[in-house]
């Protein structure tokens, strides 16, 4: 799989509607992404550290997918894309974000106190 294929999948999992989206939402020129896609350039160790959070990417993962010629190692595997609520409540609890500090702070201690109970079961989960 060539970089610009796994960039056009990660971007998708994200939830973009296009590589211009992503682009504006990363603050780079959509011409830069659009020139990793088609295989033109490969993006600097920068642009990958700016890129990896915002496709919910590590980034051991895109360096791998962007230069597997000069690391060895397996490719990395396709990452799930994250329930649209993920995306939607890393917005609301964001320090930018319009709700009232507040008001965020108790979503997140309600949100907190519901998954609690849940940590456990999914922390014995990945242990097996």
């Amino acid at each position: 799989m060539s970089f610009g294929d796994y960039l056009k999948d990660a971007i998708d999992a994200a939830r973009f509607p296009t590589p211009t989206h992503f682009a504006r939402a990363v603050g780079m020129d959509p011409s830069v992404v659009l020139r990793w896609l088609s295989g033109e350039q490969r993006p600097t160790i920068r642009s990958i550290e700016r890129i990896a959070p915002v496709l919910g990417r590590t980034i051991n993962e895109l360096v791998l997918a962007a230069y597997p010629d000069r690391l060895a190692g397996p490719p990395p595997r396709p990452v799930p894309a994250p329930h649209p609520l993920v995306r939607e409540l890393d917005r609301m609890l964001a320090d930018d974000s319009p709700i009232p500090a507040a008001d965020r702070r108790a979503l997140e201690t309600v949100l907190d106190r519901m998954i609690d109970p849940y940590r456990q079961v999914l922390r014995r989960r990945r242990s097996a």
